[in-house]
This record gives C-alpha cells, structure tokens and sequence, in this order.
C-alpha cells in the first residue's frame, strides 16, 4: 500500500493505464486473498490521499470485491488484519486503483508498491518505464515481464498429443507415460517455487494442502516437504538462509542447490526467505542470494549436470529447456508437458508459429496469435506467450538511396520483416503502422499481423539458401554455419557456389539474394570466401568474350576454354539441378534436354551430365555428417515458409562422453 501526500506524481496516463488494469483471474487469487495482511491505524486531521499503485495491479490482477472510500487519513503502522474487500480506494481524480497480496509477498519498501518502487527493485528498468510514460509501448506488455513474478512459471502436468487429454505427472506415471522418478522431479520442482499446482482448477497448494486434496500420495510428502522448505529457509544460525547460502555455508548439497536454483530462475526469480518475495536475477544478486560465479555456472554441464529427464525421450535437460517446450492450457492456466511423437511445440521452418496454446477440454491446438485473436487469450498472455517463442527488436537501416528503412528482426529464429515493404505490399497497413509506433499495438503483434498476412510462395529454382539449427530452432547463413560449427569450410564453399552462380548470395533471415559485394558488407562471406566466389558470379551473370565481346554461358565458356572446367562444371550442375542453365542475358532456365538439343554443350559433357557418377559426394551433410551430393541435399532440404527458399537441417556435433556418442547414432539414424 502506498501513502502519497498530496497528488501522486504517477498520473500520467501510462501510469493511470497501469494501475486500472483489468485482467482477471479469479483462479489464481481465490487461496491468496484469504491471506491478505495490512499494517494500518488510521488517526484524522492530517490530510494524505491513499493510493495503491501496485505491483499486483501493474501485472494485471484484481480482485472481485471492492469497497470504494474516498477520505483522507493518517496512517500509523501497527499490526492488524483487514478483509480483503476494504482494500480498495480512489485516487485524487476518483479512479478506482486496486491492491492485492499473494501469499509471495510484495517488496519489502515501507509498504510502498508503486510503479517508482518496481524500479527500484528492478522489476522494472527505467529505460522501459520511460517507454511506457511515452507510450511507446502498450501496458500489456509490461504486464507480460512481470507476470512470471506473480505466479512461477512451473510445470503442472502432461498433455497427450494423441488423445489430447492433460494429466497430472503421477497419473502419467501410473498409466506408463513416463517412470515415476521422472514425476518425483517435476513435483519437486513446484514445490521449490512455493506450491503444488492442481491440474484440475489450476490453483495453487502447499505441500499440506495438496495432500488433504489428494493431489499427491502420502508417500511423497516427505520427499515434497524437503523440497517446499526452500521457500521459507534453511534455519541456520538463528537465520533464515537462502539456497545459496546454505550452499556456502556447507549444510545443502552443492549439485542439489544448484538443481534448485535453476528451476527457481526458470521459473520466474528467486525466493529471498526472509520476505517471501520472488525477485529477477539482479535484485537477487544484490540481496545476496546467488553470486555471479554461480549464475554462470548454473548452464554448465560440467558444474551443475543436468538434474531433469525429458519425459518423452529421456535425456538429461535443465528445467528451463523442458519448460520452453511446454504448452499453455486455457482450462486452468498451466503449463504441460507435450507427450507424444507430433512434438506439437518444437519450432519449424515450414510454419511461422508453432502451437503453444490448447483447449484441453476440447483438444483444441492452436498458436498463440491465434489463440488471442479467437479471445480464447488476452492480450497479456498472448504477449507473454509470445515472448517465450520469439524476442523481436527494431533497428534502422538505410537503403541504397540514402532512405531510412525500420527492420524488425527476431533473434531467436533468425526472421526478418521490413516494414515498409510490408506496407508497400499491403501486409501492413498505415493504420497498424501508427497503432504500432504510439504505443497500442506491440512488436509482436506487428509481426503477426504481417505474417498472418504473406503469401509465400516456394522457389522451386532455389539452391540451399542456409541451414536450419534444429536444437535452437534457427535459421543460419552458410557462414554462420560454419562459424559455429555446424559444417565444415569445404562445404560452405560448395554451398555458396551454387547460390552465386544461380542468383547471388541468399540471407535467410530476408529470403534477399545480394551480390558478392553487398554480400561482404552484410557479414554473409568473409574476405577469402569473396574471392574465391568471384568466377562463380560471373557464371551467372555470364562470361564476356575477350575477342568478340559476346556474353557466354558457362558451358558456352567451358567449351571455349575461356572458364575453368572443373569449376564449369560444378556450375552447370548447380543451374541445371536447380531449374535448369540459366541464359546469362536474360537469367531465363533452360532444360538439360533443350540444352542438349541446342549444341550448348558437347557430347562428351551432355553425357558427363547424365551420369549419375557425374554429381560427386562433394558435400558434408550438416546433420548427420554423412557425404552427399548436391542432389541428395537438394532432396533433403525443406522449404521456409518465411522466404520460400531451401534450408537444410544441421545440427552440432561435438560433446562429451556419451552424449557424443549418442548424437552420432542419433543422427546417423535420420
């Protein structure tokens, strides 16, 4: 609760927008109201308006009763229960503004929960307070960063991608899905972020509670038990000590704490003991409750080996993987499991969203955007839905003419959108342009609106335009490819030979085809990369006759002794397999056959082009390592539905022990 003398100084209207949200879910807040506190003994004379502009309220949560006072008071501290429904008030203009507790409490800031307060915890950075009071973006939003505060983001059951039914992990585990140590993992799991979670309502319970309810089985409240004492502490001392103290100070086991501490991180913060508060990882840091050496840690496999199982296959996972793979489930507003061999939330790049959201009731799937724009989401959720799937960021460029162009780019799938040419294609419309720029609609609606609006159509004359990060869900440029290991120089080579000597050098993130040149600039080549492309570009845009000043094909110079034949050659197999030769003055296709008909190449090369020896295994396929052909990988390739060219699948090969092994016959397999 806040006490502002006079008028607050938080009415503008981003501020206001704040703390009148109405997002409701009675769900969440039915046990936690029960438990509200406040510290109050009023006394008159003294004039002082009573503001709440809370935490709670800037996530989007309210209440179902209010009590509207409009008095002014004085306000002493003392210890006192108050109910519920008196904990609402108005503002100096008469608005309604809201204050709720949860059984996470708010910061500990003398009783102040204001929007400054969020700040000053970091809950908010002031660079994005700064947007909001500008408008520059929606209340929503925000509310979507801060929602992981109010409720952890655990994991609450499975859902079956083949019956479409959601179940708890213990029935999962009676009915053979998956082995009941895996569902003893998952519980604890919650229970280390504060509560159990039935599956039915979606509300939250102590580990007490939720075997009264029959949630859990009586065999495991001791196991659930250790593991909820996390969130109130390790006695110690006569203190409260957090999991990273009570690593340090050598009475938690180091592995299992940090098992701990990353489940709490993934879930949305951790838990200081002494308040009961969920906070970021900054604030944690400064209160102590984890070091920076530690933070890093908590990622190596070496240091801190991955303490779950993935349900569905087995292998070791750190909880925050496993929870990127989750489902939202309307009924109930939890996070499952998907079950099955559809493998319904793993990102692709034959559709631009995967499904993230179901109807469990009904079995209904469906993505995020389509979930909001069917209301069965608000708009909250669907931001903080989307912002699991995908982080867009804007930045300007300048075009050829000395024109400013905004591109937006999603890092984590490697997409990009420009959006004046979405506007001059009619994906966009100037409208949603200024929606978009004062602040109403988020970048992650922009996209979606221009996504759900493309007609993409596959280039069937497309060479492998880059790869496909299967683990990461990521589009790759060639170099990059080989940058991070995915595939070897020798191949990125060959890949990029083709796709000079058939159009020019392709960026995945656009689906853009750009000159050798334009192509260094851009970070798709390297130096050495460039020079050794140069003759490949003049294949496709033709090679000039020193005596007659003709443009020639590539087999055309081939035969004239003017192009080097084992680089023609490659050529020719490049162009023909990917459409056909390609006439270097209008970059029209040509069959083989017409080709052969037409004398553009002689016997002994027409018949070289027919053979089958002919297309050698001059390629390392980036997944499963094996040697290909340029055909072969053509076969393999998929078509990406953002840019209508060829990607091929890759994926990382080095590791240790036997996870290198395993990654070998896995992918061997494929």
């Amino acid at each position: 609760m806040e006490v502002i003398q006079g008028q607050s100084p938080h009415d503008s209207p981003a501020m206001k927008a704040l703390s009148s949200s109405a997002y409701q879910t009675p769900t969440l807040l039915q046990k936690d109201m029960q438990n509200v506190t406040n510290k109050s003994q009023i006394k008159p004379d003294k004039s002082m308006t009573v503001t709440t502009r809370g935490y709670m309220a800037l996530c989007g949560l309210t209440g179902t009763q209010s009590i509207t006072k409009t008095r002014t008071y004085q306000i002493n501290e003392t210890c006192e229960t108050v109910n519920p429904s008196e904990l609402k008030t108005t503002d100096s203009e008469g608005k309604l503004s809201e204050l709720y507790s949860t059984s996470q409490k708010l910061p500990e800031v003398k009783g102040s929960t204001s929007v400054q307060s969020l700040v000053k915890f970091k809950f908010l950075d002031e660079e994005v307070l700064r947007k909001l009071e500008m408008g520059l973006i929606p209340v929503e939003e925000v509310q979507a960063s801060l929602a992981q505060y109010v409720k952890p983001t655990t994991i609450a059951g499975v859902y079956v991608e083949s019956s479409k039914k959601k179940m708890s992990f213990l029935e999962a585990a009676e009915k053979g899905f998956l082995a009941k140590t895996y569902a003893l993992e998952f519980l604890e799991a919650q229970a280390a972020t504060g509560s159990l979670t039935d599956l039915a309502t979606g509300q939250t319970h102590s580990v007490v509670e939720a075997l009264e309810r029959g949630i859990i089985e009586t065999g495991l409240k001791d196991k659930l038990m250790e593991a909820q004492k996390v969130v109130s502490g390790y006695i110690h001392g006569g203190k409260k000590l957090s999991v990273f103290q009570a690593m340090e100070e050598r009475i938690l086991d180091r592995y299992k704490g940090k098992k701990i501490l990353e489940v709490q991180v993934a879930s949305g913060g951790l838990i200081n003991p002494e308040t009961g508060v969920r906070v970021p990882i900054s604030v944690a840091l400064d209160q102590g409750l984890l070091n920076n050496e530690t933070l890093q840690s908590l990622y190596d496999p070496v240091s801190n080996p991955k303490g779950f199982h993935n349900p569905d296959t087995g292998q070791k996972v750190y909880y925050s993987e496993i929870l990127k793979t989750c489902l939202y489930d309307i009924d109930g507003g939890v996070f499952l499991f998907p079950f099955g061999e559809r493998h319904l939330t793993n990102t692709s790049p034959t559709s631009s969203h995967r499904a993230s959201v179901i109807i469990s009731s009904c079995g209904i799937e469906m993505s995020a955007y389509e979930a909001f724009k069917g209301r069965h989401i608000d708009k909250r959720t669907y931001l903080f839905l989307s912002q699991q799937e995908s982080e867009w960021q804007e930045k300007s460029i300048v075009d050829a003419n000395g024109s400013p162009l905004h591109v937006i780019t999603d890092v984590k799938s490697g997409r990009q959108l420009c959006l004046e040419s979405a506007l001059s294609q009619r994906f966009l419309e100037m409208s949603e342009l200024e929606s978009y720029r004062s602040g109403l609609l988020s970048i992650y609606e922009i996209a979606d609106i221009i996504f759900s609006r493309m007609v993409v159509v596959e280039d069937v004359n497309s060479p492998i335009a880059g790869l496909w990060d299967v683990t990461q869900g990521k589009r790759l440029s060639v170099l990059q490819g080989f940058q991070q290991g995915f595939t070897d120089r020798a191949t990125a080579l060959r890949l990029l030979e083709a796709q000079a000597c058939t159009g020019g050098i392709c960026e995945p993130s656009s689906g853009e085809k750009v000159t050798l040149s334009k192509a260094l600039k851009r970070g798709l080549l390297d130096e050495p990369l460039s020079q050794q492309l140069q003759q490949f570009e003049q294949a496709f845009n033709g090679i000039v006759h020193p005596k007659t000043s003709k443009t020639l094909s590539v087999s055309q110079a081939v035969q004239e002794n003017l192009f080097p034949k084992d680089a023609g050659y490659r050529c020719i197999e490049f162009q023909l397999l990917t459409g056909g030769l390609i006439n270097p003055d209008t970059h029209d296709r040509v069959s083989l056959e017409e080709v052969i008909q037409s004398g553009l190449v002689d016997k002994t090369t027409a018949s070289a082009l027919k053979d089958e020896k002919f297309h050698t295994k001059s390629l390392t396929c980036p997944k499963t390592k094996r040697r290909i052909t340029f055909r072969e990988a053509l076969e393999r390739s998929v078509y990406d539905c953002h840019t209508g060219l060829r990607l091929l699948e890759a994926t990382k090969m080095h590791g240790y022990g036997a996870k290198s092994t395993f990654h070998y016959v896995w992918a061997f397999n494929q």
